[in-house]
């Protein structure tokens, strides 16, 4: 991948909350020289992994640098961030401000919107062969208040693979709860390809409607 306006904004609105996070957590760490060598290292995990086309045309691509900002962290750590540290870190993260108004805005509560998004999966899904990509089906909900997303293949899996980090990559996950509450939704799973499943089930739905039980 190149290092394009997407991983540079996805680096902006991340480690402020992040090295916010990590200040506090370890307090008798340098913190500037931690940000440092995980620029680095997320420059460098950047240059190895496939691309997996712009970000207008595949969204994911957004949750692709966003893992490797959160695996170049743990690795400028130097083994002293322990997992739940790390999962920590990322729920944190998707408190940052950046990262809460941009899911704000979403409102997937909308049959218009649910068809729209049928439609920008199928040519996510044919950009990129890779296992780098996601494979995904959304199928619109019976109204406007609940909708399904499944995931067949799942490309932070990939770069946990390629980084040696794949105990890491349930951590991950946890933004998937956390990015559905922002939009007003809940969201149930019964399993994640990271977590040894299948593929990932997202039955999703709006809070409060007659399917959130």
């Amino acid at each position: 991948m190149k290092n394009t306006i997407c991983e540079k904004l996805i680096w902006i609105a991340m480690t402020p909350t992040i090295f916010k996070y990590i200040a506090f957590e370890f307090q008798n760490e340098d913190i500037t020289e931690k940000k440092k060598r995980a620029h680095r290292l997320y420059k460098s995990m950047i240059e190895r992994t496939p691309d997996i086309g712009n970000f207008i045309k595949n969204t994911l691509r957004v949750s692709l640098s966003g893992g490797m900002v959160w695996l170049s962290v743990y690795d400028a750590m130097d083994g002293k961030m322990s997992h739940e540290q790390f999962g920590k870190m990322v729920a944190v993260t998707m408190q940052a401000p950046l990262i809460k108004k941009a899911f704000g805005r979403k409102d997937p509560f909308d049959i218009s919107y649910q068809k729209k998004k049928v439609e920008k999966d199928k040519i996510a899904n044919a950009i990129s062969d890779s296992e780098f990509n996601w494979i995904t089906e959304t199928i619109p909900g019976r109204d406007e208040n609940e909708y399904i997303t499944n995931y067949y293949q799942c490309g932070l899996c990939a770069l946990g693979k390629q980084e040696h980090h794949e105990d890491l990559i349930p951590y991950m996950c946890e933004m998937d709860n956390i990015s559905v509450e922002l939009m007003g939704g809940r969201l149930y799973r019964t399993g994640t390809i990271a977590a040894g499943a299948k593929y990932c089930d997202f039955y999703i739905c709006k809070k409060g409607s007659k399917w959130d039980i």
